[in-house]
């Protein structure tokens, strides 16, 4: 599956997402630029956009999360007895409003894209807008034809 940066406003609550490229800027000292890497590739829980932040949530801590190889039936419970529920992860929404994709398992790389993740008419315009803005035309190249196709 091609992950292109979306903005947070392209999905709705509960999706599983994650960051894909670092935030804006947070501090410049002089030439050097900082950014944040925090939360690429951690899988997250969308909950909302509220009081200036993108508020998510691990996707670890959502009670009934059980899968194959992952944590057990008592491991939400055991991580909430140890480190407290922790509550949702507010990021500010001006340095974190871009970068995000849905979340893709690791051990489910090159596999057959979950139904959630086709990708619509709308969606595939907006990324497109975006390559272009930021002069991506290679992905933008690609883009258009995904939308050829439909």
């Amino acid at each position: 599956m091609d992950q292109v940066p979306q903005s947070i406003y392209d999905f709705k609550r509960g999706d599983l997402i994650t960051r894909i490229i670092p935030s804006k800027p947070i501090e410049i000292f002089g030439e050097e630029t900082i950014v944040d890497r925090n939360y690429i590739g951690e899988a997250l829980v969308f909950l909302g956009v509220a009081n200036g932040c993108v508020y998510v949530e691990r996707d670890e801590m959502r009670p009934g999360k059980v899968e194959s190889g992952r944590l057990s039936d008592n491991g939400p419970a055991f991580l909430k007895m140890m480190f407290g529920t922790g509550g949702p992860i507010n990021l500010p929404l001006d340095a974190y409003d871009e970068g995000w994709s849905y979340y893709v398992d690791p051990y489910n790389i090159g596999g057959e894209a979950p139904h959630e993740f086709e990708e619509t008419l709308e969606t595939l315009k907006k990324k497109l807008r975006l390559a272009l803005s930021k002069e991506d035309y290679e992905t933008a190249d690609k883009i258009k034809a995904k939308i050829a196709k439909l």
